[in-house]
């Protein structure tokens, strides 16, 4: 009878130093983010500090401005935020998509490209991206810094809404000083009606509610334009129903990705942060 063999080997010393080294360098880091955030030193001046840090990681590469990879080779998308696509499949870039990208990139080098993840409460996202808000050593939530710029949108994928708040409240401030992409004609709010044919992408709109519709999958807001704003049923439970079965002959304003169809445009809210009634 053969002798089993030993799958446990042992391990090298200068392997056993190196993950030495890794744990302390992680149980430093984390330790040093949550003194500061307990005893508020730290995060007087910071946006959006963490509720917990998951964990430590180094950066391998960055895609754009919400996308990078870890040099564990997981690829993480920021959470909470958007910002403007690089050029790939013969699309050309969209303005403010490389600012974004290299703002992420300086912003990371600053923390020796360590990041801390604090996790969403959906780890992944279709596309097995692990989804994450990420934080510099001295605790800047690098989510908002990109937001306080200008160079990214607070968009809320729920069920991962835990930094929506403090989010929009950043953008607050980049809308407020026309930052970045505030700054251009198609980040401005525009009366549903005046939306062009070849209009696409993200845009804020606002407009009179004509009619609301329900189905088993769907509910729908048509809006002047036409545009027809739909929430699936799978999202409807973060939203008032009672409110939404109000809104008819009310003016309501809009954010997201709006889609031209033969008929006007279509547009597709998950979060009702997304959705604002404004006075008449």
């Amino acid at each position: 009878m053969k002798s089993s063999t030993n799958v446990l080997a042992p391990r090298s010393s200068s392997e056993a130093f190196t993950e030495s080294m890794q744990s302390i360098l992680r149980a430093l880091f984390i330790s040093v983010l949550f003194c500061c955030l307990l005893t508020g030193r730290a995060f007087a001046t910071i946006a959006c500090p963490p509720s917990k840090l998951h964990e430590t990681a180094q950066l391998a590469y960055v895609h754009d401005g919400d996308t990078l990879k870890l040099k564990d080779g997981r690829k993480i998308r920021l959470l909470g935020i958007d910002t403007p696509e690089v050029a790939r499949n013969n699309r050309p870039a969209q303005n403010f998509a490389y600012q974004a990208r290299d703002a992420l990139r300086a912003l990371i080098k600053t923390s020796n490209n360590k990041i801390g993840l604090s996790f969403g409460f959906e780890r992944k996202d279709k596309y097995r991206r692990t989804l994450a808000h990420l934080y510099l050593a001295n605790g800047t939530n690098i989510q908002a810094q990109l937001i306080q710029q200008g160079l990214a949108t607070a968009y809320v994928t729920p069920p991962n809404d835990r930094m929506a708040d403090c989010y929009r409240q950043a953008e607050a401030v980049a809308i407020n000083k026309k930052l970045g992409i505030w700054s251009l004609p198609e980040y401005q709010v525009i009366p549903a009606t005046q939306l062009k044919k070849s209009d696409r992408g993200f845009r804020r709109i606002q407009g009179e509610v004509t009619g609301i519709r329900q189905n088993s999958k769907t509910f729908w807001i048509d809006l002047q334009g036409p545009v027809r704003i739909r929430i699936a049923a799978t999202d409807l439970h973060y939203f008032s129903l009672y409110n939404l079965q109000q809104l008819t002959g009310k003016i309501i304003r809009v954010r997201g990705w709006i889609h031209p169809k033969k008929k006007g445009h279509f547009m597709a809210l998950r979060h009702p942060s997304s959705l604002i009634t404004q006075p008449k």
